[in-house]
C-alpha cells in the first residue's frame, strides 16, 4: 500500500507510541513523518521530523508544577515556538493522506491544522481518571475522524456521546522486549525495581529512590535493587550524583553501593520489569506498562515537574490499587516491605495492574486500523468534511 502519514505527538512516551505505529505503517509501505511537539522527539532516525523542536526547561509540563515552570517556560520562547508549531502544521494540510494525533486532546487539536479530520490515539485520557467535560468533547467532535481510546469503559463513554470511539487495546504493552537480562541474580531473588522517570528531573528522582533502597535493605538485607534507566539519563552523570550520598561507592560493572542496597543501573527496561517484585517509580508511561505486567508499583511525589502530587493522585485514579500512593519516600519505604512480605496483596493488585493496562497486540489492530482508513479514503479529507471511518 502507498500512502503518506503524518504523526503528531505531545511527550516521550508518546513519541515512543507513534513510532511503534511508525514501524507497522512502513512495513505496509506507507511513508511516515512525524512531528513530536514536546522536546526535540524520541523518534528513531530513519523517520523524518519535522522543525522547530525545542527542549523547554519544565521538559514540556509549564502547567503542572506552578508558576515558576511556566515562567522559565516562556523566557525560553514558549509563545515563539508554539505560534512556529502551528505555522509548521498548517502548512502540512493536503500533503498527507492521513494525520494521527498520540497524546491528549491538545495534541488532537494541534494536530487538526495540518488536516479536518485526524486519527486519535488517545494515550492520556482515561474515565478511571476524569470523563471529558464539554471542550473536551467539542474538540473530539469537531476533529477526531477516529478515536483510539486507551480502555473499554473511555470507548464506552465516548461512543455513547455519538463519538467515533473504538478500543484497540495500548501500543505502551508492546514495547517491552526483553533482552534475556539476568543481572546475575537467583531467580528465587525479591527484587525491587527503582523507575526514576525520562524527564530533567529524573537524575533528582534517582538520588530519592536510592534513599528508599538504602532504607529498605537495612530492614530486608536479602532484597536486590535494579535502577532502570532512560536512554535520555547519561549513566555516568547519575553515577556522579549517587556518590555524592553518604556511604556510597561504586565500581567498573555499573554497581552502585548505597549503605547495605547494591544497586544496578541499566538500560534493560523490559528485563527489570520481568525481575521485579515490586517497582517504586516515579515516572509516567514506565510505571503503567509496570502495573501491565502485574508488578505492584509504589510511588510518592518528587521534587520535579513531572512527578508531583497532581499527577500522582491522576496516576492513581487511572490505574487503581495496582498502583500505592504515598507522601514521601519514606512512606513508600513502609508500603513496599509490607508488599515484599504479602505475596496476597501483591497478587490482588497485580490483578487490577493488567486489567487496567489490558493485553498486548494493541500496536496490531490499530496499526490495521489506520491502514483500513487510509484505503478507504485514498486521499486526505477535503476541509469542513470530516467523515467518521
Amino acid at each position: 500500500m502507498t500512502g503518506r502519514v503524518l504523526l503528531v505527538s505531545n511527550g516521550v512516551g508518546e513519541d515512543l507510541i507513534a513510532a511503534g505505529v511508525a514501524r507497522g505503517l512502513e512495513a505496509a509501505g506507507v511513508a511516515v513523518a512525524a512531528y513530536p511537539l514536546v522536546g526535540t522527539g524520541a523518534y528513531p532516525r530513519p523517520i523524518p521530523l519535522l522543525d522547530p523542536r525545542q527542549a523547554l526547561p519544565s521538559g514540556g509540563f509549564s502547567l503542572r508544577a506552578g508558576f515558576r515552570n511556566l515562567a522559565a517556560d516562556l523566557r525560553a520562547g514558549l509563545l515563539r515556538l508554539w505560534m512556529e508549531q502551528r505555522r509548521t502544521l498548517t502548512r502540512q494540510r493536503g500533503r498527507h493522506d492521513l494525520v494521527v494525533a498520540v497524546g491528549d486532546v491538545y495534541c488532537l487539536w494541534m494536530s487538526a491544522a495540518a488536516a479536518p479530520g485526524v486519527a486519535f490515539l488517545a494515550t492520556a485520557d482515561s474515565v478511571h481518571i476524569a470523563r471529558p467535560g464539554i471542550v473536551a468533547r467539542w474538540v473530539l467532535r469537531r476533529h477526531a475522524r477516529r478515536i483510539f481510546a486507551r480502555d473499554p469503559e473511555t470507548a464506552q463513554t465516548l461512543a455513547a456521546y455519538g463519538l467515533p470511539a473504538v478500543a484497540q487495546g495500548l501500543v505502551t504493552m508492546d514495547q517491552l522486549q526483553p533482552r534475556g537480562e539476568t543481572f546475575g541474580l537467583p531467580p528465587d531473588a525479591q527484587v525491587v525495581a527503582l523507575l526514576p522517570g525520562s524527564r530533567g528531573d529524573a537524575v533528582t528522582n534517582a538520588l530519592l529512590l536510592a534513599r528508599a533502597a538504602e532504607a529498605i535493605a537495612a530492614v530486608r538485607g536479602d532484597i536486590h535493587f535494579i535502577m532502570a534507566l532512560a536512554t535520555s539519563i547519561r549513566p555516568s552523570e547519575l553515577i556522579g550524583r549517587l556518590l555524592t550520598l553518604d556511604r556510597s561507592s561504586s565500581s567498573s560493572t555499573g554497581l552502585v553501593v548505597v549503605g547495605q542496597a547494591r544497586l544496578r543501573l541499566t538500560q534493560a527496561f523490559a528485563d527489570t520489569l520481568a525481575r521485579a517484585t515490586v517497582v517504586i517509580g516515579l515516572a509516567g508511561t514506565a510505571n503503567e506498562q509496570a502495573a501491565g505486567l502485574g508488578r505492584p508499583v509504589v510511588a510518592f511525589p518528587g521534587p520535579g515537574a513531572q512527578f508531583g502530587p497532581s499527577f500522582l493522585a491522576m496516576q492513581h485514579r487511572l490505574l487503581g490499587e495496582a498502583l500505592v500512593p504515598t507522601r514521601t519516600w519514606q512512606d513508600a519505604v513502609r508500603a513496599t516491605l509490607r508488599l515484599l512480605g504479602d505475596p496476597d496483596e501483591r497478587a490482588r493488585r497485580g490483578d487490577v495492574g493488567r486489567a487496567r493496562m489490558g493485553p498486548p497486540g494493541g500496536t496490531q489492530r490499530i496499526t490495521q486500523a489506520l491502514l483500513e482508513m487510509l484505503e478507504r479514503t485514498g486521499r486526505a479529507q477535503l476541509p469542513g468534511r470530516i467523515q467518521k471511518a
